[in-house]
């Protein structure tokens, strides 16, 4: 049976750029977003473009263990970060895996090989005096002052990610229930989020006063003669740059989603809430932010426990 199998493979041995396509097909039909095509396209393309040139075989059946350090090395090389090398690694390894389940190579090349060791960072979530000063930055009597309020408040009530804020529409947004309705969430799963009567107020006061109500994205540039125009991750990078350094406070998108979930589980929000909220698909990334929360925790308690402070005390 293995000598049928490897001259079947023999037979039908496709070069890695043949490999290539048919996979980014494959993951297109299976309905993968844009966004994560892109990802792999330019993960792929390095392989596709260096293959000759660091000694990878051209037939996706031959490539080995030993050619994917050199796959690796070949990453590391340009100086990227880990979190970056990490990605590749893992975005060519699904694409092997791909390889074997349809009958491609007969091993997997990346089996038995661990992922690039990234560095576990502690992202810190805002305190109470951070939105304070933050908020303090925004002018309420000007357009720009009124949307800059509502996206912090909405954030800051839901926890949505950039790319979900940005794609709003007004039509998602529901003042008289408090709801919003997430269209395009991560891995296209939609998903309604709550928000607090305060923000409802924000966001109302941004249509009545100079959004206006018709259709498309609720979060619109400034019209300065050239039109207005969606918000888009240039827009608000410059947005929270600015206001950061005017606060005195490290500000993005991300920032409010950690703070969002830190609040929530401090306020005694039940795991699985706090996970759909956020759309994630598994309580794995929501522990995550549970983490930061419960490590200050055990800062707090600290001193009760410390040592020192013990040894003084008997002294």
């Amino acid at each position: 049976m293995q000598l049928l199998e490897s001259l079947r493979l023999r037979r039908h041995r496709p070069t890695i750029e043949s490999a290539i396509d048919q996979y980014l097909t494959a993951c297109r039909v299976e309905g993968k977003t844009e966004r994560t095509l892109q990802a792999y396209q330019e993960t792929l393309d390095q392989i596709r473009d260096n293959a000759r040139v660091i000694g990878i075989p051209d037939r996706v059946s031959d490539v080995r263990s030993g050619h994917v350090y050199k796959m690796m090395e070949a990453v590391r090389s340009r100086g990227v970060s880990a979190g970056t090398q990490h990605r590749r690694f893992r975005e060519t390894r699904a694409f092997f895996s791909w390889c074997l389940r349809m009958n491609l190579i007969s091993n997997h090349p990346f089996a038995g090989i661990p992922n690039v060791r990234t560095e576990s960072k502690v992202i810190r979530p805002f305190n109470k005096s951070d939105i304070e000063r933050l908020m303090t930055c925004c002018d309420n009597n000007t357009e720009m002052g009124v949307r800059s309020t509502a996206i912090l408040l909405l954030l800051l009530d839901t926890g949505m990610r950039r790319a979900e804020l940005e794609g709003l529409e007004v039509e998602d947004i529901n003042l008289d229930t408090g709801r919003a309705m997430i269209r395009h969430g991560k891995g296209r799963k939609q998903r309604v989020v709550p928000f607090s009567p305060s923000t409802a107020n924000v966001i109302g006061s941004y249509l009545g006063k100079y959004r206006g109500t018709n259709t498309g994205r609720l979060f619109l540039s400034i019209d300065r003669g050239r039109g207005r125009k969606p918000l888009n991750k240039y827009h608000l990078g410059t947005l929270f740059r600015r206001l950061g350094d005017r606060a005195g406070v490290h500000a993005n998108p991300h920032r409010f989603r950690h703070t969002f979930a830190t609040w929530a589980i401090e306020a005694g929000a039940r795991e699985i809430d706090v996970q759909y909220l956020l759309g994630h698909s598994t309580a794995v990334m929501t522990r995550r932010y549970a983490a930061t929360y419960d490590a200050s925790q055990a800062a707090n308690r600290h001193s009760s426990f410390s040592p020192v402070t013990a040894l003084i005390d008997c002294s």
